[in-house]
């Protein structure tokens, strides 16, 4: 049997409102920068190919795509989701007093001496 004793004042952490696992994070974070990667690979290919007013967006997104590749692949993501309310433990029932008198217990007025055996 627990021997914790709840709180009334004491908040409740729900599971689902956890940060994603580290691993889960860093997959995406590999896949949104390999995303980026292969979209930087295409716009070199496309400014060989593309005549020139098109060529140099191709090169200027060729050129700039690293820097928001790493910048959005450091982005670490955050738990967003929300909703989720406190769990409110229900009222426990209260022992009702006994029917009948109370006897109070006084404290003895001579409570036990201890004398020191050892001289």
């Amino acid at each position: 049997m627990s021997k914790r004793r709840e709180r009334p004042d004491e908040t409740v952490i729900s599971v689902t409102s956890a940060q994603p696992g580290h691993s889960e994070d860093l997959d995406s974070r590999i896949i949104r920068y390999a995303a980026m990667m292969a979209l930087r690979v295409a716009c070199f290919v496309l400014a060989v190919f593309t005549p020139s007013p098109w060529r140099w967006m191709f090169v200027a997104g060729a050129v700039f795509l690293p820097y928001f590749a790493v910048v959005l692949a450091n982005v670490a993501k955050t738990a967003t989701q929300t909703g989720g309310t406190p769990y409110v433990a229900p009222e426990r029932p209260a022992l009702e007093a006994p029917s009948g008198p109370v006897i109070r217990v006084d404290e003895d007025p001579e409570p036990l001496r201890q004398t020191d055996t050892e001289k």
